[in-house]
């Protein structure tokens, strides 16, 4: 995403099969229970749209964004496999017109970009929720570069890009915390996340008032 030129997101969704799989996050599964039918969802970066599918199965109006129409193509297409439908838009996040107070579900899965963009992007995600909505994010934390030179697990090669717990945390002052976790977990998730990995997984829900 942003910080990564589009033409190599277009380069590797253009690969054959699923850069990153065809199953959704093990952190949206886990909490399956939050997520019912007739929400509205928004999966920001959907790369190939394994979680925007999986959100559509269960029942959910959801809306892909990603820079790449290729990946979006493979979502549509992963999507119409699956027997379920999807909205879909190519833009860059940091100059998509962001609604406020739409979404019941946001989903940004290892969506990691620079540091002068993060706090900002992560309001925007948290104004983009109704109130009480729930904010699902994974991502790889600065550990992650250890396991890229031992196993090739993963991520951007930039420490930078990489997502430490408190910078997190700072992002997300203004929401209520639900679940968080850090640590280090075995990925099977296509050819560019597999292996052991270092990761963090939150959840954080939009105060009501």
């Amino acid at each position: 995403m942003m910080g990564i030129p589009q033409e190599f997101w277009d380069s590797r969704f253009a690969e054959q099969g699923y850069a990153y799989g065809d199953r959704a996050s093990r952190l949206l599964m886990g909490f399956r229970d939050l997520l019912k039918p007739g929400m509205k969802a928004f999966v920001p970066g959907a790369g190939e749209g394994r979680d925007a599918v999986f959100l559509a199965k269960c029942g959910l109006d959801v809306l892909a964004v990603d820079l790449s129409p290729v990946g979006l193509g493979k979502a549509v297409a992963l999507a119409e496999r699956e027997c379920v439908r999807l909205k879909t838009e190519a833009a860059d996040l940091m100059d998509w017109n962001w609604p406020e107070g739409r979404f019941d579900v946001l989903a940004a899965m290892f969506l990691q970009v620079p540091p002068d963009i993060r706090p900002a992007l992560h309001r925007r995600m948290l104004a983009a929720l109704k109130p009480g909505g729930f904010m699902f994010l994974e991502a790889f934390t600065p550990e992650q570069i250890s396991f890229q030179e031992r196993f090739n697990s993963g991520g951007p090669p930039v420490r930078e890009m990489l997502f430490a717990p408190e910078d997190i945390g700072g992002d997300f002052a203004g929401a209520v915390p639900f679940s968080f976790w850090t640590g280090t977990e075995v990925l099977e998730e296509g050819p560019y996340h597999s292996g052991p990995a270092a990761l963090i997984r939150a959840v954080y829900r939009r105060p009501e008032n």
